[in-house]
């Protein structure tokens, strides 16, 4: 490893002697997150310079955090969350091979939120906590887990709507749960449901008229909440609200209803082509989604 330790992944393959099994990264290559397998023994993590979510996916449980010398968490379970401030010092000991996967958040993403939500210029402090069970983390992570191997493992980034429907939700159940000042009733009512957030048809139409003419394309939760003139977190909530899926959900079936028209109406392109022009990282990415979603390979589907 060359140069400062300047991100939190550098750090914490400085302090623990190993490496990431995969890192998680956005289209600009910047890493938000890790899949980590810690070997049996001591570590120490001084001044990460992300907060660090960390959650508890598979073995050794004997797991001992210290901070000044005082003993702050023993015994994480599977499936359990761990919040670590960035800037923060710990101390910790493994009793055997851990495997954790870990969520870099940058205080600019918390800020972002307090701005555009909670109508502050600051976000409030996330309380540091040891091994909670969180049932939202939980069902969160796992589905983080199952989508993030395949693409990771062949070296291809996450699409930029998927990362920043991750970060937003993320950033949303931590500040409502976990912020040492509880914003007020009032200041999260722009995040709660109910049809006073939905969308108008009028923007909807906008939203699908983009969608459709950049399916090919790598879009943002800016672009379509920029559409409906308001914040990535609203527009998140409001879209949900409206369609009854995330606005990836939504773009994921257009792609694959247009994927479905190509094969069938066009039988002589190739189905790399065909993946391609639906906005797809590769062939094997299609094909595993397609399968997913369908219950046969593209080839299946086209015979």
């Amino acid at each position: 490893m060359t140069g400062l330790l300047s991100s939190t992944p550098q750090l914490i393959e400085h302090a623990t002697a190993s490496r990431p099994d995969y890192v998680l990264e956005g289209r600009n290559g910047d890493i938000f997150g890790a899949r980590w397998n810690h070997p049996a023994g001591e570590s120490q993590l001084r001044r990460n310079a992300e907060h660090v979510l960390v959650y508890h996916l598979s073995g050794n449980t004997d797991v001992e955090r210290l901070q000044q010398g005082v003993v702050t968490g023993f015994r994480s379970r599977v499936g359990t969350v761990t919040f670590m401030p960035r800037d923060s010092e710990s101390d910790w000991r493994l009793g055997g091979n851990t495997q954790v996967i870990h969520l870099y958040l940058r205080q600019t993403l918390l800020d972002d939120f307090a701005r555009d939500v909670l109508e502050r210029e600051a976000c409030p402090e996330i309380e540091d906590f040891f091994a909670i069970s969180d049932t939202w983390l939980d069902g969160f992570f796992r589905m983080l887990a199952s989508e993030a191997p395949p693409s990771a493992a062949s070296g291809n980034r996450l699409e930029t709507l998927v990362l920043d429907q991750v970060q937003s939700l993320l950033v949303s159940h931590l500040v409502t749960r976990y912020a040492r000042e509880r914003p007020p009733n009032g200041e999260r009512a722009p995040m709660s449901g109910g049809k006073a957030s939905q969308l108008r048809q009028s923007v909807l139409k906008k939203i699908n008229a983009l969608i459709h003419e950049r399916l090919h394309e790598d879009i943002s939760l800016k672009d379509l909440a920029e559409l409906a003139c308001i914040s990535k977190d609203h527009f998140l909530r409001a879209f949900r609200d409206t369609v009854g899926q995330t606005p990836y959900h939504y773009l994921l079936s257009q792609r694959l209803e247009r994927a479905k028209m190509l094969l069938r109406e066009e039988p002589g392109v190739p189905v790399a082509e065909v993946a391609r022009r639906c906005g797809f990282k590769n062939l094997s990415h299609f094909s595993a989604t397609f399968r997913r979603m369908t219950g046969v390979s593209p080839k299946g589907y086209r015979n």
